[in-house]
């Protein structure tokens, strides 16, 4: 049988054919990355808008467990944020590895979409933990994110949970990080 006749939406056709971007599609969708997920990483707000509008799922989730909103929070894409928290995505679903949304934002520096997350503190678990137990704060202090260290501790996270090396956050940190929020763990 030669490649030319299988179906034409087939991979192994698509590969013959040298198509990246289709190959690149299924492959994608064989990971169980949705329409709505691919939309929401790419930052396309409009396509977004639509396919939530014809009914995506807005918590389905690759097969690492990771969401359309974990993704654009990765990206910084806040008025996606926005847009799905406005439609009820769940605020606080983790990932495989036990990441958050807001681990995602808070060690990736992503003020914008902190900001919009803040807006639904009511539904927003600032103390989650992912495998390692680390909190967004930990991820915070590691990654140096000194305007994320202060709206989390403003915001009432816990300074003081350890995570699985029974290190707190604070630990975590370069020392001129420390020098320069140190007075926020007092």
């Amino acid at each position: 049988m030669s490649m030319a006749s299988t179906s034409p939406d087939s991979l192994h056709q698509l590969a013959y054919e040298g198509d990246f971007e289709a190959v690149k599609v299924k492959v994608i969708m064989n990971n169980k990355w949705t329409p709505l997920i691919i939309a929401c990483s790419a930052g396309h707000e409009d396509v977004v808008r639509l396919l939530i509008g014809a009914g995506a799922q807005i918590n389905a989730c690759t097969d690492q467990g990771r969401s359309g909103l974990l993704y654009a929070c990765s990206r910084n894409r806040d008025k996606i944020v926005k847009l799905l928290l406005d439609e009820h995505a769940d605020i606080n679903l983790q990932d495989k590895l036990g990441a958050s949304p807001l681990h995602r934002a808070a060690s990736c520096g992503h003020l914008k979409v902190l900001h919009v997350m803040f807006d639904y503190s009511n539904q927003l678990d600032l103390n989650a933990q992912d495998q390692c137990k680390n909190t967004p704060l930990h991820l915070a202090c590691e990654d140096g994110q000194v305007e994320v260290i202060k709206m989390l501790v403003e915001a009432g996270a816990n300074k003081f949970i350890e995570n699985k090396e029974e290190k707190k956050p604070l630990d975590l940190a370069k020392p001129e990080v420390v020098r320069i929020v140190r007075e926020w763990f007092e």
